[in-house]
């Protein structure tokens, strides 16, 4: 069974992952102003959907963890563009409930940034966005991985769950650098991108 499969190892490997980059974040000084509350509460919620993602495999509630995907790409997104684009008075707004544009302004002003005009977060969505979608909002490729010829039951590939596994650390482990540029810690922000190159290479 597919539980079984992925329970060895890779979900333990996966909960040391979350654990580290827990760690590595936990009791950060931070400075204490409303840009660093709505990027870093951002970034914070990216890591807690990588949490649920590999908690919900875990315990083989599959259908839920890809729907998370997208929401932890949001969250890093945004927590990007609150952090680095948006001005004093949006990021107010939005602390008080306004929603910030859709992603792909977000995209758009993000990537005019010298650290992010590679665009490869928005090569991510354009790849990914659709398949995302279909996951979140229960669209056609979600419901297909509930059909079998024996009936309604989850028939996930072993392949395509250590996808969505490795995929949530890459948006963890950048949200985690998000958290340490709002720190000005440049040590975290490379030990982070280590250990995620040392984990992407296993």
């Amino acid at each position: 069974m597919l539980e079984l499969m992925i329970k060895n190892e890779e979900i333990i490997a996966a909960g040391n992952y979350v654990e580290l980059l827990r760690l590595s974040v936990h009791e950060l000084d931070v400075p204490n102003n409303s840009r660093t509350r709505a990027a870093g509460s951002c970034f914070a919620i990216a890591q807690e959907h990588h949490h649920a993602i590999v908690k919900l495999i875990e315990f083989g509630l599959f259908a839920s963890a890809f729907a998370l995907v997208r929401v932890e790409f949001e969250a890093y997104v945004r927590g990007e563009w609150l952090s680095q684009c948006a001005g004093d008075a949006i990021i107010e707004a939005f602390l008080r409930g306004k929603e910030p544009p859709r992603i792909n302004c977000l995209l758009s002003e993000l990537e005019m940034l010298e650290s992010f005009n590679k665009k490869i977060l928005s090569q991510i969505k354009q790849k990914n966005w659709k398949t995302m979608c279909g996951f979140t909002h229960t669209g056609g490729l979600q419901v297909q991985r509930w059909n079998t010829e024996d009936g309604i039951e989850a028939n996930y590939s072993e392949e395509e769950v250590l996808e969505v596994l490795g995929f949530a650390e890459i948006i963890a482990s950048l949200a985690v650098i998000g958290v340490a540029r709002l720190a000005g810690n440049d040590l975290l922000a490379n030990r982070t991108l280590e250990a995620l190159k040392s984990r992407s290479s296993k």
